[in-house]
């Protein structure tokens, strides 16, 4: 994974770096283990991250999404909370950028994905 492409520039990027094949239709309880398994899959990175960029915040996207019905929420923040629960947050300050790593599992209509996302945007 070249996170150093990420890193650069302004914006913001999202990065699939796992995505599920076949759940959409999938019996529920094989959801439920691949959901399990992208989140070991997902602290795993974490760790990987964290020797790198040192410990970050866990935070929850919940209000972020509630919020998004009645504020103006930027990007891509407001997406990532409609895909993400919560997300290991690191602030890149050599880069002045944010980095936030998630399981996108929300949405029962759509395959599951191990999300990293970098952006000049702070968290709302």
């Amino acid at each position: 994974m070249d996170l150093d492409s990420h890193l650069v520039g302004t914006g913001h990027r999202t990065a699939a770096l796992a995505t599920s094949h076949g759940l959409v239709s999938a019996d529920a309880a094989v959801r439920l283990a691949e959901v399990e398994r992208f989140h070991a899959q997902k602290e795993s990175l974490a760790g990987k991250l964290t020797q790198r960029w040192g410990e970050p915040d866990h935070i929850g996207l919940q209000t972020v999404r509630l919020r998004t019905a009645t504020e103006a929420i930027p990007e891509p923040w407001a997406e990532l909370s409609l895909r993400v629960g919560d997300v290991y947050l690191w602030h890149v300050r050599e880069h002045g950028r944010w980095a936030a790593l998630g399981v996108a599992d929300l949405d029962p209509s759509d395959e599951i994905q191990i999300l990293l996302v970098v952006t000049d945007t702070a968290p709302p």
